[in-house]
């Protein structure tokens, strides 16, 4: 009697175009796939399918999830997510620093700079109200952090005129 195989049935999974999940099993996950995965379970918990606490436990599980496999099995009895629902994780990313780099450069060096005046003007404030005219301590912090300001910013300039970094 010959051995008759059954196509199994198509997975959610087979679904996204991803490789099955016993497939996926024993690899490792990456920053970006737990991300991806905590990203589709809020969508779920939006859409209704999770209570808060089962989002928090499966949040925590996928944060320390070891395989890939630990992470499908945290989807695996919830359907796949419509194409509405994908193209917000998609713009929900773009938000979240899929940007260009040179913008992110400039931006990140701005951020910097505006921190760096703000604490050295509250130093010298401090300075100005502790002890006027004495010795003049804010010139270590500001030349300290300065340093690191100074190399951000030439390092934000050479990625503006395309130059590469390190």
């Amino acid at each position: 009697m010959g051995r008759h195989l059954r196509a199994e049935p198509e997975t959610s999974q087979q679904t996204r175009g991803v490789a099955p999940s016993h497939a996926r099993g024993p690899l490792r996950a990456g920053n970006d796939d737990r991300q991806q995965v905590v990203d589709q379970l809020q969508a779920h918990f939006v859409a209704g399918r999770l209570q808060t606490t089962e989002l928090e436990s499966r949040l925590e599980q996928a944060l320390a999830a070891q395989t890939l496999g630990d992470l499908d099995a945290l989807l695996a009895d919830l359907p796949p997510l419509s194409t509405h629902q994908e193209d917000r994780l998609l713009r929900d990313d773009a938000r979240r620093g899929h940007r260009d780099p040179k913008a992110c450069g400039e931006q990140s060096f701005r951020g910097h700079a505006t921190s760096y005046l703000l604490v050295m003007a509250l130093l010298v404030g401090i300075w100005l109200v502790t002890m006027p005219g004495g010795y003049i301590w804010p010139i270590w912090p500001m030349m300290g952090w300065g340093i690191g300001v100074a190399s951000h910013g030439l390092a934000a300039r050479r990625q503006q005129a395309g130059f590469s970094t390190l």
